[in-house]
C-alpha cells in the first residue's frame, strides 16, 4: 500500500481538465509571445532568484514561493517561469492552473533564458485542457518553444502531428520531430521513434535495424535519466522491461522500475505499477497495495487509471461496488480517456445503472472513435448498425 508521505509532498490533484480554453488576449489581440519586452536585469534580484531556486531543490517550496512572489509581482520574468511551475505541480501550493498559466503568460512576453520553456509550459497546460480548440492552440505554444531553441517541443509536436490532434495528421512531419527529439538527447520520445521503426504502420515501413540503433541510444539514455531521478524514465524502463522492447521481458526489473517512478510521484507508474501487481500471482497483500496505487493515480489525474477503476467496479471485481462505476466514468471523460468515453457510452446505450440515453451514447463513442480508440470505434459501429435497423431514430449531433 502506497505510503503518502514518501512521496514528492508537493504533488496535489491539479485539476488542469478543468482549465478554459479560452486564449489569452493583449489588448484585443491573441497573446502568442510576440512582444518581446527586455527582462530586467538585477544581479542583486538574480541572486534572490537562485537562492529561492535553492529552497526549491531542497523541498522547501512555501519558502521558495515566498521568496518569488514578490520578485514575480515586480515584473522579473525569471521569478514568473518558476513560481508558475509551483502552481501548475502544486510545489508548496495548492495546483492551479489557471494561476500558472497567468504567470506563464506575463513571463513570456519578455525576452529571457526561460522563454522557450514557458511557451511550452503553457502548451502542455493547454494540451492538458478541456475544450476543441485546446490541442491548435497547444501546437501553436510549441511551435513558439521551437522558434526559440527549446527542442523538447519536437517530444510533443511529434505526437500531435502523429494523431492529427490540432493539426492535420502529417506523417512526414511527425517522423522529422521524432527524430529531431532523438537527436536532441530525449530519449522518452526517441523510444517512441525506435518503436515506431520497428513494428512499422501508419504511413512508413518497418525499418529494424534502424529501430534497434535508436533502441538502444534510448535505453542508454533512459537508464542515465532514471538513475538521476527521472519518474517518466523510470517509467518508461519499467514498460520496456514488461514488453520486452529492444530488452529481454523481465516482470521483477519492471516492477522495480514502476516503483521507482511511483515513489518519485509520477502518476503514469502508479498506474502501471497497479496493474502489473493486479496481473501478478494473486495476493491480498498486492492486490490491497495495487489498489492504493491505482486510486492514488486518479487523485492525481491519471486518465487511465480512473477508468480502470471504473472498470474494475463496474465488474464488482475485489469486492467493489458497480454502483460507483459511472462516477469514475464521468471523472475519465473530464480526463479526455476515450476508455470511461467508450464505457459510459455502453451503459448509456444499454440503460444500465444510468438511464437510457442513446443520443449521448453515440456523442461519445464519436469522441472516442476520433481519437483513435479501438473499442469506442467498434461500439459507434454497433450503435450505427442499431440505428439504421431500428424504426427509432436517435440523434447523431
Amino acid at each position: 500500500m502506497p505510503n503518502r508521505g514518501t512521496l514528492l509532498a508537493t504533488l496535489s490533484v491539479i485539476g488542469i481538465v478543468f482549465l478554459g480554453c479560452c486564449l489569452y488576449v493583449y489588448g484585443g489581440r491573441t497573446h502568442l509571445g510576440n512582444i518581446g519586452l527586455s527582462a530586467p536585469n538585477d544581479p542583486k534580484v538574480n541572486e534572490l532568484i537562485s537562492q529561492a531556486r535553492g529552497l526549491q531543490d531542497r523541498g522547501k517550496w512555501s519558502e521558495a514561493n515566498e521568496a518569488l512572489q514578490p520578485l514575480a509581482t515586480d515584473g522579473h520574468p525569471v521569478a514568473m517561469y518558476h513560481l508558475a511551475r509551483a502552481y501548475k505541480y502544486g510545489w508548496g501550493v495548492s495546483g492551479d492552473p489557471e494561476a500558472a498559466r497567468d504567470w506563464l503568460m506575463k513571463a513570456v512576453r519578455f525576452n529571457f533564458i526561460y522563454r522557450g520553456e514557458t511557451a511550452y509550459e503553457i502548451g502542455r497546460l493547454y494540451q492538458q485542457s478541456t475544450g476543441e480548440e485546446c490541442d491548435t492552440i497547444a501546437v501553436a505554444w510549441f511551435n513558439k518553444a521551437l522558434s526559440w531553441q527549446f527542442d523538447k517541443a519536437n517530444v510533443q509536436l511529434a505526437y500531435h502531428y502523429r494523431y492529427g490532434l490540432g493539426v492535420k495528421q502529417d506523417i512526414n512531419s511527425a517522423l522529422y520531430h521524432y527524430e529531431q527529439a532523438a537527436v536532441s538527447g530525449y530519449p522518452t520520445s526517441t523510444i517512441k521513434y525506435a518503436q515506431w521503426l520497428l513494428k512499422g504502420g501508419k504511413g512508413i515501413k518497418s525499418n529494424p535495424e534502424s529501430a534497434r540503433y535508436w533502441g538502444r541510444r534510448a535505453i542508454v539514455g533512459l537508464s542515465t535519466k532514471a538513475a538521476d531521478g527521472s519518474a517518466s524514465a523510470a517509467k518508461t524502463l519499467g514498460r520496456l522491461y514488461r514488453d520486452g522492447s529492444f530488452v529481454e521481458i523481465d516482470l521483477a526489473e519492471a516492477e522495480r522500475w514502476f516503483r521507482r517512478s511511483s515513489r518519485l510521484g509520477d502518476n503514469g507508474g502508479m498506474h502501471e505499477l497497479a496493474r502489473l501487481l493486479l496481473k501478478s500471482p494473486k495476493s491480498t497483500a498486492r492486490t490491497k497495495e495495487a489498489l492504493g496505487w491505482l486510486r492514488m493515480a486518479a487523485e492525481l489525474g491519471h486518465g487511465g487509471a480512473v477508468t480502470e477503476l471504473g472498470r474494475l467496479h463496474l465488474k464488482e471485481s475485489y469486492g467493489l461496488s458497480d454502483a460507483e462505476a459511472v462516477g469514475f466514468f464521468e471523472k475519465g471523460i473530464l480526463l479526455r480517456h476515450p476508455g470511461s468515453m467508450e464505457e459510459l457510452a455502453r451503459l448509456l446505450a444499454e440503460g444500465r445503472l444510468v438511464l437510457q440515453d442513446k443520443a449521448r451514447a453515440y456523442e461519445l463513442a464519436q469522441r472516442g472513435a476520433k481519437m483513435g480508440h479501438e473499442g469506442a470505434k467498434s461500439l459507434l459501429s454497433e450503435l450505427e448498425a442499431l440505428d439504421q435497423s431500428s424504426p427509432v431514430k436517435f440523434s447523431k449531433s
